[in-house]
């Protein structure tokens, strides 16, 4: 199956700062923080698609940039957040000047699961669009103290330092679900156990969507029935395990069709359909246009 379509998945944040030509590295496995003006004058202009799997939280007093998260894209003005989620697939193209701050950490690093009872579930974790969030001048100055006790720990790694950082990460986590749920309308959640189980089932999709697309293999993993699997998942996302799957395969055949030349057959193998006919149908059902009708509207409106 040549002309596959390679969307990386950086797994390590030196991988990633190599891939953009910045001169800084990490020096931890699990965390590195650091401000924009230490990312070098060579920094690639445009990089995507890809993949991490960490999350991304940015801040900026000048932050001049176009972001993209599966196929959809937005400007980034001054003063905004910007949160990147694993799994999600993202293209980003720097159009200005870049002032401020990035924290890059791993989901284990963060041991959010402690903390889920402080918080409405960390709504803004679930997100499937772009997280641009735009911030006061009072917001930023507060939220760069976080980011400068960061830097300031990271300079030494020994153990009192490693446990400070992540007791600064999660109360920051804190701080933005707080601040973004007022902004963007986040959701509360009924039952901790329901979010706790939704939340897995989507972190397993996103990482296993492409290879296994049937509900019983996820609720086989988690050890629960699909049909608790299937309660959760509406109770937490108003959606059903299902419609979850088909939604995030989806994203990613759009996100493929728009940026790359990559033929619809192969398209459909990399995404383990086994009929191409069954790709196209499924494309059509979801879209109303086969994937080169797609294609080719994408095309004429450019």
């Amino acid at each position: 199956m040549a002309n596959q379509p390679n969307i990386i998945t950086y797994r390590e944040f030196n991988d990633y700062y190599a891939d953009a030509n910045t001169t800084i590295r990490a020096k931890h496995d699990e965390f590195h923080v650091l401000r924009f003006s230490e990312l070098g004058n060579d920094i690639v202009p445009v990089m995507g698609p890809f993949c991490t799997a960490y999350f991304q939280v940015a801040i900026g007093s000048e932050i001049q940039a176009r972001v993209g998260v599966f196929d959809m894209r937005e400007e980034i003005e001054n003063y905004s957040m910007v949160i990147y989620l694993p799994g999600q697939i993202l293209t980003w193209e720097k159009t200005g000047n870049w002032e401020g701050y990035v924290a890059n950490v791993k989901e284990s690093f963060l041991n959010l699961g402690g903390l889920a009872y402080l918080t409405d579930s960390f709504s803004f974790l679930h997100s499937l669009q772009p997280l641009v969030i735009s911030l006061s001048v009072k917001e930023y100055e507060q939220m760069s103290q976080f980011f400068e006790l960061l830097l300031d720990e990271q300079k030494e790694l020994k153990e009192e330092n490693i446990f400070v950082i992540r007791n600064l990460l999660q109360v920051l986590m804190v701080f933005i679900n707080r601040m973004v749920s007022g902004k963007i309308g986040g959701s509360t959640f009924p039952e901790l156990q329901y979010q706790k189980l939704a939340t897995w089932f989507k972190g397993l999709v996103l990482n296993h969507y492409k290879d296994e697309k049937a509900v019983t293999y996820y609720a086989g993993v988690m050890g629960i029935s699909p049909a608790y699997l299937a309660e959760a998942v509406k109770k937490v996302f108003k959606t059903t395990p299902k419609r979850m799957i088909n939604e995030i395969t989806f994203l990613h055949a759009k996100t493929l069709l728009a940026s790359s030349d990559i033929g619809i057959k192969e398209l459909a193998w990399s995404l383990n359909f086994d009929d191409y006919s069954h790709f196209v149908k499924f494309f059509k059902k979801m879209s109303g246009l086969t994937p080169a009708a797609f294609r080719n509207a994408l095309k004429n409106k450019g």
